[in-house]
């Protein structure tokens, strides 16, 4: 209903008042900018939305209940969330990966324009298991090369203990969820290569026609990439 009385307002021509403009000084927008400072936004990549009072349970307890956290929904998936502490902001964005309902709430520190910056939402921290390599490749020297693939390598950790089916290193990463997710890499040494296989933990939902992260293949507009 709402919206189609917006369309319906749309066909009006605009009145005298509404053609006229009102100009906001940067001081009456102070308060409102440093309430901002001190907040994230976030938006949850998927095809399902994600509601108010889900995002906020989620997060009250996956960022061990921040004092004075407070949320409030910019948009469809997009979220604002205020954290006084700068600790708190802090160790929420070197945290994660964040996954809601098998879709990830992507975060970035708030500055101006960030609504409408299309690049705010494309990198994303998950964990990569790297296999199938030599145990004496296995160093945290060797992770920047083997981590160059992706934007940044944030941590890096040996297993000291494989299971059944050995050991791997796992990297923290930020990748960039625009592009289709990584299989793997060729790793050379001395001569020797070896295709060295990713697998990513707790990966949230992803197409299996282009592999990118936010949508399924029922949507994909992209070709079955070989």
């Amino acid at each position: 209903m709402a919206e189609e009385l917006a369309d319906i307002l749309q066909s009006f021509e605009l009145s005298s008042k509404e053609l006229q403009i009102t100009d906001v000084g940067r001081d009456e927008l102070a308060i409102g900018i440093r309430e901002c400072q001190c907040s994230l936004i976030g938006k949850v990549v998927g095809e399902k939305i994600a509601n108010y009072t889900g995002v906020k349970n989620f997060v009250t307890t996956a960022w061990s209940y921040p004092r004075g956290l407070k949320i409030a929904e910019l948009g469809p998936n997009t979220f604002q969330f205020i954290l006084p502490g700068e600790n708190d902001r802090e160790r929420v964005m070197n945290g994660g990966p964040w996954i809601l309902d098998n879709q990830m709430l992507v975060l970035n520190r708030w500055y101006e324009g960030i609504e409408e910056d299309e690049t705010a939402f494309k990198l994303a921290p998950i964990w990569v298991q790297v296999w199938n390599l030599p145990v004496h490749w296995m160093s945290k020297e060797a992770r920047r090369k083997i981590g160059a693939v992706f934007h940044q390598v944030r941590d890096v950790l040996i297993p000291q203990i494989g299971g059944k089916e050995g050991r791997h290193l796992k990297l923290s990463v930020l990748m960039d969820i625009t592009q289709p997710l990584l299989r793997g890499t060729t790793v050379k040494v001395a001569g020797s290569a070896k295709w060295a296989c990713f697998k990513y933990e707790r990966c949230p939902d992803f197409c299996y026609s282009c592999g990118r992260i936010g949508h399924s293949e029922r949507t994909c507009d992209k070709p079955l990439r070989e």
